[in-house]
């Protein structure tokens, strides 16, 4: 087991759906139980320890890390500099959450605040902050939040565990019919593929990805049939807010079929309180995509292109986060809520009469 990750459990959930009268057996891999609340802990933490530790066995500069992002990727750099008493940088957008800003504060790390989105942060950080080091005793260590092999291979040990728990508890591997994961820059898929690689489960084992509707690149550029960038996100889950997928995502997502599923927000906010109430745990929109498929075992079901048994077997990667409280997701459901709402009101009004339009001006009064 790795200092900067946590072996976290498998367990099997009942989810209520009333969809459907028959519901698949599902299990939660309980990433929210790593260090930095994420499963983000397992690739950036590989990540930084690897290099730390060649920087240190050479030792002729001490290693220092630089990260960008304004979530969960930069909580995870800073949470595991902290582990490993390393120096941390952590540039962060301006339209980063005040609360996770305090939270990679409070690991002894360095924020900065700067650019409108993560791409603006990055490029400031590599540009303005890495380039005035003094590089003859710093050895930088740069972080991006998805896009790296050595992310991808830290993941890829939710697959090791996965297998353990299979094997230590005789669940049927032929009754797994596919394994959920939300998708944002395509980090945790990659790490996911490349774990089922090593157990030949690639090309039998299906991966459902899932995004939220305004930051839905992967959903796109498998449509298109090529790598898209979106020039802007519209979505509240913010930890799934890419601009584009890593080449290796489409290369993947390509070979071996994998689905992909586009959810609203609403729905996945809903999703999530519900899944507070029945847990008692906080889960935020990024992890609550994932989730979502849980309760609606139909659009699982289309997903996969079959019906599901009872006895099928469906896992689901609870990747976690720490952006979000109860109060945040009950006041973005409200805000969701009336928007839609308004919408209504729009379209109707676009298809009513005069006559109707006074009508309805009168009865309100």
């Amino acid at each position: 087991m790795s200092i900067v990750y946590n072996k976290t459990p498998l367990l099997k959930k009942v989810f209520q759906n009333n969809l459907s009268k028959i519901v698949p057996q599902f299990y939660l891999k309980y990433e929210c139980l790593q260090p930095s609340g994420s499963f983000k802990s397992r690739g950036i933490g590989n990540l930084i320890l690897k290099n730390a530790t060649l920087i240190n066995k050479i030792g002729l500069k001490k290693p220092h890390v630089f990260a960008s992002s304004g979530g969960n990727a930069g909580f995870a750099a800073a949470t595991a500099c902290k582990t490993l008493n390393l120096p941390c940088t952590v540039v962060v957008p301006t339209a980063t959450k005040e609360r996770m800003v305090e939270k990679i504060l409070d690991t002894g790390a360095k924020v900065i605040i700067n650019g409108a989105h993560w791409k603006e942060a990055d490029t400031y950080l590599k540009q303005n902050i890495m380039n005035s080091i003094d590089s003859k005793s710093i050895e930088p260590i740069y972080v991006h939040p998805f896009d790296n092999p050595q992310i991808w291979e830290g993941h890829s040990t939710l697959i090791d565990e996965i297998m353990e728990t299979v094997q230590s508890q005789k669940i049927n591997i032929n009754k797994i019919r596919g394994i959920v994961c939300s998708v944002g820059g395509g980090g945790l898929y990659n790490g996911i593929i490349q774990g089922l690689e090593k157990y030949n489960l690639a090309d039998k084992i299906p991966i459902v990805g899932v995004e939220t509707k305004g930051c839905h690149v992967f959903n796109t550029s498998l449509k298109l049939n090529k790598v898209v960038q979106f020039d802007k996100i519209t979505s509240i889950a913010t930890s799934l807010g890419t601009a584009n997928i890593s080449d290796k995502t489409f290369e993947y997502a390509k070979k071996y079929n994998t689905r992909s599923v586009v959810v609203d927000d609403i729905d996945v906010i809903e999703t999530c309180l519900k899944y507070t109430q029945s847990s008692n745990m906080v889960t935020e929109p990024a992890c609550g995509a994932a989730i979502h498929m849980a309760y609606h075992t139909d659009l699982l079901e289309n997903a996969l292109g079959s019906k599901l048994a009872s006895d099928d077997i469906i896992l689901i990667i609870a990747c976690g986060g720490s952006s979000n409280t109860v109060s945040d997701l009950e006041s973005t459901l409200i805000k969701l809520r009336e928007a839609k709402n308004i919408e209504k009101n729009i379209a109707l009004s676009e298809t009513l009469t005069e006559g109707e339009k006074h009508s309805l001006r009168l009865k309100s009064i």
